[in-house]
C-alpha cells in the first residue's frame, strides 16, 4: 500500500469573516497530512479538506493518536488487532472528541483515510472517515483486503478525469439536461467501464507502485498551478508505503530542519 499527498493544508479562522462577509480561509504549504500510526504495526493514515480542529492542526492530533494506541497509551492495540478496531478508536477521538473543538463546523469538510494490516492477515484494507459539510460520516471501508485499485480524496477531480475520463460534474451535467439513471441505466451502468483508464496492478513492484501513486499526486499539484483557483494542492509531495513485512517506511518526506544536524530525532 502507498500513500502520497501533498504539503497544501486549509485553516479556517473560527468562523470569522473578511469585509466581504466571506469566511477567512488561509492555505498553507507545508503541512504534513501524511502519518505513520503506529510504532510497532503497518498502520498510516493520512489527511484532506480541513487542517485543524480548533488550535490543534491534524499532524498534531494525529501524533496524539499514535501515542494513544501505542504500547504505553491509554489504548493500547493487541496483538490481535484488526484495522477495523483502530477505525473505531480514531472514529472516536478525531470525530467524536476533537471535532467538536471546530467554531464553525457548519460547512467543514474533512477526510481521514486509514491502511493497513489487520494483525496475522497477508492483505491490507483501506478505510475513510469523513465530515462533509460539517456532519460525520460513519467510517466506510473504501477497499477490501482482495481489492487493487487506485483512491483518492480531497481535490479528486484532476485523477478521476485521467482514470475514469470525466469528473465528477459530468453526473450533474446530465441529469441538467434529462439524463437521469432511471431513463438511461444502461448507459449509467456502462461509461464508467468503458471509459475507465487501467493504472494498477495487483502484481506491479513496490517501486512501480510508489512511481504511480507520485505520478498522480504531482499531477494533482500542477493542475492547480495552471488553474485560477487558490492552490489547494501544492508544496512538496510526501510518500510513504505499508508492507507486510517492512511495516512503515518513508519514501520520500519534506523536513523543516536539516537531517544532518539532526540524526537523532524520534518524534516523526
Amino acid at each position: 500500500m502507498v500513500f502520497a499527498a501533498d504539503s497544501a493544508t486549509s485553516f479556517d479562522a473560527g468562523g470569522a469573516t473578511d469585509g466581504n462577509g466571506d469566511p477567512i480561509q488561509q492555505v498553507y504549504r507545508y503541512g504534513n497530512k501524511l502519518f505513520q500510526l503506529h510504532r510497532e504495526y503497518p498502520i498510516m493514515a493520512m489527511t484532506a479538506g480541513l487542517g485543524n480542529f480548533g488550535q490543534a492542526s491534524i499532524a498534531m492530533l494525529a501524533k496524539q493518536f499514535r501515542q494513544m494506541i501505542g504500547s504505553k497509551g491509554t489504548s493500547p492495540l493487541g496483538v490481535d488487532y484488526t484495522m477495523q478496531d483502530v477505525v473505531g478508536l480514531a472514529h472516536q477521538f478525531f470525530l467524536k472528541e476533537e471535532f467538536k473543538k471546530v467554531v464553525d463546523p457548519s460547512g467543514a469538510v474533512f477526510e481521514l483515510w486509514i491502511g493497513g494490516y489487520s494483525s496475522g492477515e497477508m492483505y491490507p484494507e483501506l478505510w475513510r472517515l469523513a465530515v462533509f459539510n460539517g456532519i460525520v460520516q460513519e467510517p466506510t471501508q473504501a477497499a477490501e483486503k482482495d481489492e487493487v485499485g487506485i483512491y483518492c480524496g480531497g481535490q479528486r477531480d484532476p485523477i478521476l478525469r485521467l482514470l475514469q475520463g470525466f469528473g465528477w460534474k459530468l453526473e450533474h451535467v446530465l441529469q441538467e439536461h434529462g439524463v437521469t439513471p432511471e431513463k438511461f441505466p444502461k448507459l449509467y451502468e456502462s461509461v464508467r467501464p468503458a471509459l475507465m483508464l487501467p493504472l494498477a496492478s495487483p502484481v506491479m513492484p513496490i517501486q512501480d507502485a510508489i512511481d504511480l501513486t507520485e505520478f498522480l499526486a504531482d499531477m494533482t499539484k500542477k493542475v492547480f498551478r495552471f488553474r485560477a483557483v487558490p492552490e489547494y494542492v501544492s508544496g512538496d509531495i510526501d510518500v510513504a508505503t505499508v508492507t507486510k513485512y517492512e511495516n512503515f517506511r518513508w519514501i520520500k518526506r519534506k523536513h523543516y530542519y536539516p537531517p544532518a544536524l539532526n540524526q537523532q530525532v524520534i518524534h516523526v
